[in-house]
């Protein structure tokens, strides 16, 4: 056997071996042959249809009202001139950049600064960051989707520190030697991620064949994921799921996983990524090589604006997004609590908006600037700086 041939033989192997773990996959993901009635035909619940069509039309509104998520807050004078850190897990996405000018544009109305770090979703970085801020004796620390098993010995030293931190967008349950010192916020990405899921549940009817691009690195991201794979499970029992994994740390791989995956079943006609960043225009990738890309239906999370660039242009089938503008307020709000030592309401206290774009309402963020999208002006009427500004004593 010539060079040529052995390194064709070894690329057929892995290819064999890449297909077969998605096959594996796709038969755990939604129970295999219980899908269909026996003949071969998938069954489509009509319930679990009404359902996903439900779900779908009531996130396509924006939000109308905010509600406080607690009382006034004093004792913030004595803060002006300090600072706070912010440590997301990393700035290239759109939305941490969203978060950061957010809890700037909060701070200043203390007086206070913002000083950020940007994590660049490795574990040392991350480490190095939180470490930064405690040396800085920083008056609070905001970390955004960086777990606790990511940095955990920077977080333990900010607590020894005495200094409070709310670690947003983590769903691991707090210490019990943190309590007091620590806050988490969830962001709901497993409510988000079952939207999307019965956002192809509506489109398809109840019959959809679903190659998920997926990352199960953190415990919040997992959990994501293990919700969309129940919703299709409970309400869509027509419908086949494929997963096909990506980590954080080798996002390259992505494109050529997707293109084994479609190519291994042609039945695949829709396509979720979780998330925009970094993982949509790789998937996209993947799909173009599989030569199949106007044939498949696409579908994410995080409605970055490229991704509203692609409903408008009827490229993509439905996007779901979290306001990081609110979301970064909350933060803020819950950080200024434990600073003040005010009473800090639970997570489920604060306001999250959620919204899916579709074809349906795309035109109204359809054109709008990259600025309205971290100002929060798709998914509010930007009314809870008011209310913040009040609660805080800045109005």
């Amino acid at each position: 056997m010539n060079h040529t041939s052995r390194a064709a033989t070894g690329r057929t192997k892995w290819a064999l071996l890449a297909v077969t773990a998605l096959a594996t996959a796709s038969l755990s993901a939604c129970g295999g042959s219980d899908s269909s009635d026996g003949t071969g035909s998938p069954r489509a619940s009509a319930e679990g249809v009404a359902h996903a069509k439900a779900a779908v039309e009531q996130h396509l509104p924006a939000l109308d009202q905010f509600v406080a998520p607690g009382r006034e807050i004093s004792g913030l004078e004595g803060f002006k001139g300090r600072t706070i850190a912010y440590v997301p897990i990393t700035l290239k996405a759109t939305y941490f950049q969203a978060e950061l000018e957010q809890i700037t544009e909060a701070a200043e109305l203390l007086g206070m600064k913002v000083q950020v770090c940007d994590a660049q979703a490795q574990p040392t970085v991350a480490t190095q960051c939180i470490n930064q801020a405690v040396a800085a004796r920083s008056a609070g620390i905001i970390t955004d989707s960086v777990p606790f098993a990511l940095a955990r010995n920077a977080y333990a030293a900010a607590v020894k520190a005495d200094i409070p931190v709310v670690a947003s967008d983590v769903s691991d349950p707090v210490p019990a030697e943190w309590e007091g010192h620590m806050a988490t916020t969830d962001n709901g990405q497993d409510v988000g991620g079952r939207l999307m899921a019965d956002a192809i549940i509506a489109d398809s009817g109840g019959d959809a064949d679903v190659l998920f691009v997926n990352t199960t690195s953190t415990s919040t991201t997992k959990r994501s994921s293990d919700a969309v794979l129940d919703e299709f499970r409970t309400q869509c029992p027509g419908c086949r799921v494929t997963t096909a994994a990506w980590e954080p740390t080798a996002v390259q791989k992505i494109p050529t996983t997707v293109s084994v995956a479609l190519n291994a079943d042609r039945n695949i006609d829709y396509v979720y990524v979780s998330y925009d960043q970094p993982a949509a225009p790789l998937a996209i990738q993947g799909m173009q090589l599989s030569g199949r890309a106007d044939e498949l239906k696409l579908v994410g999370y995080g409605s970055d604006v490229t991704a509203m660039q692609r409903l408008a242009s009827g490229k993509q089938l439905a996007d779901v997004a979290v306001d990081p503008a609110l979301v970064a307020w909350n933060n803020t709000d819950r950080l200024l609590r434990m600073m003040t030592e005010t009473d800090v309401p639970a997570a489920s206290a604060y306001t999250i908006p959620r919204r899916i774009f579709n074809k349906s309402n795309i035109g109204s963020v359809n054109g709008r600037s990259v600025d309205e999208f971290k100002n929060g002006a798709w998914f509010t009427d930007g009314s809870f700086r008011k209310t913040y500004a009040q609660l805080w004593g800045a109005s």
